[in-house]
C-alpha cells in the first residue's frame, strides 16, 4: 500500500512544479493552481482506471441511484454522530470552563495563578454546542 502514496506525493510535485495552465484566472506554478492540477489528476486516474474496468458514468450513476436509500440513512447517521461528538465536547468546555471561572481556587499550592478558560471561549463553546444539538436532533 505504500505505493499509493509515493503515487500521490509524485503526482503533488508535478502539480507543482508545473507551467501548465488550468485556468485564466489561476498563476502557473501557484498553489491554488497547483490544486486544481492536483485534483484533476487524480480524478482523470480514477475515471481510466474505471473506464477500463468497464464501468462508465451512466452505470455508476445507475448503481448510486439504486443504493441511494442506505446511502443516504448512513450520511445522516454519521452526521448525527459527528455532531453529538462536537456536542460533547463543548459541553465539556463550557461545564469545565465555568467550574475553573467560578468555583476551583485561583491559585494552585505554590501561590501560582492557574491556567483557566476565558469567559469568550466558553460562550463560543456553548454557542456552537447549541447549534450541534439541533444537528442531533435533525
Amino acid at each position: 500500500m505504500r505505493w499509493i502514496g509515493i503515487f500521490v506525493s509524485w503526482l503533488w510535485r508535478i502539480s507543482r512544479a508545473s507551467w501548465v495552465t488550468v485556468d485564466d484566472n489561476l498563476r502557473p506554478r501557484s498553489g491554488a493552481s497547483a490544486l486544481y492540477l492536483f485534483l484533476f489528476l487524480i480524478f482523470a486516474i480514477i475515471g481510466a482506471i474505471l473506464l477500463l474496468l468497464g464501468i462508465d458514468l451512466d452505470t455508476a450513476d445507475r448503481w448510486i441511484d439504486a443504493q441511494g436509500g442506505w446511502l443516504d440513512a448512513l450520511g445522516s447517521l454519521l452526521f448525527r454522530i459527528v455532531c453529538a461528538l462536537v456536542m460533547i465536547t463543548a459541553a465539556i468546555i463550557a461545564v469545565a470552563g465555568t467550574w475553573q471561572r467560578l468555583i476551583s481556587p485561583r491559585h494552585g499550592a505554590d501561590g501560582k495563578p492557574v491556567d483557566t478558560f476565558g469567559w469568550g471561549a466558553i460562550f463560543v463553546a456553548a454557542l456552537v454546542g447549541y447549534f450541534s444539538w439541533f444537528g442531533v436532533i435533525g
